[in-house]
């Protein structure tokens, strides 16, 4: 007579991936979850302090004078505007990881999205950066008969921005749709996939100072519920699996 093992224990991850989906549940519930606040905390912040948003709007006059007057502004705006995009990055990989085993699909196109968000999305940061400053210290530098030469030039950059913004945020946005469209079987909870819809609308509607701050005021919602999901997962996949003897005919 001969003895067969199996497990019968079920999971999405894989075994070996607990501690880090832990660390990655934690992060989305913390850095994922405060960031959006953050953002909007400091964006407004600067708004009373230097009475514009700190990422300007280099096709006007106004907006060339605030990146020359204020460069530390704009820099802070510009980076804080990209380091979102790595924050989402690593909690979109952690879905990925999570998913990967039995939806490997659905994961490959939430990573490739992840990917495509972040590279375009801190490139707009460091372009921004560069381009907005030095636009603003030359607009500064200029006399004033001659600044509006430079108007032409902002909007190229102005535009170039824009593209880039629009870029990463369709990458974003899709993440969110996959993640919505999730199997059942999955465990999603009904309220991280309406909150997605929620977020891919408002953040897409023209009325862009409505739409963005509400897409980030639920965005940390989403991320506090994510991440109890994986960490949900990451226990799930931790736990020892039952096995069974089951004895046959030698």
């Amino acid at each position: 007579m001969s003895v067969l093992s199996h497990s019968n224990g079920t999971t999405i991850a894989g075994s070996e991936e607990p501690r880090a989906l832990r660390i990655a549940a934690f992060f989305t519930m913390t850095v994922g979850a405060f960031y959006p606040l953050l953002f909007l905390g400091v964006g407004f912040l600067f708004l009373q302090l230097t009475g514009n948003f700190p990422i300007p709007d280099l096709s006007t006059r106004a907006g060339l004078a605030y990146a020359g007057l204020f460069p530390t502004a704009t820099t802070i705006g510009s980076l804080a505007d990209g380091f979102s995009h790595v924050v989402f990055f690593v909690t979109f990989v952690a879905v990925f990881a999570v998913l990967r085993s039995r939806w490997p699909v659905q994961a490959t196109l939430i990573v490739v999205g992840a990917a495509w968000q972040m590279v375009v999305g801190f490139t707009k940061a460091l372009t921004s950066v560069y381009i907005a400053t030095s636009l603003g210290a030359l607009y500064l530098a200029a006399p004033l008969s001659g600044r509006g030469a430079f108007l032409p030039v902002g909007a190229v950059a102005q535009g170039l921005r824009q593209g880039l913004q629009d870029m990463d945020t369709y990458g974003v946005v899709a993440v969110w749709l996959m993640i919505t469209l999730l199997p059942a079987a999955t465990g999603m909870p009904r309220l991280v996939r309406w909150l997605g819809v929620v977020m891919a609308v408002a953040i897409l509607q023209p009325w862009w100072d409505f739409g963005f701050p509400l897409a980030l005021l639920l965005a940390a919602l989403w991320a506090i519920l994510l991440g109890l999901w994986l960490k949900r997962q990451a226990v799930t996949s931790s736990a020892t699996p039952v096995s069974t003897a089951v004895a046959t005919p030698s």
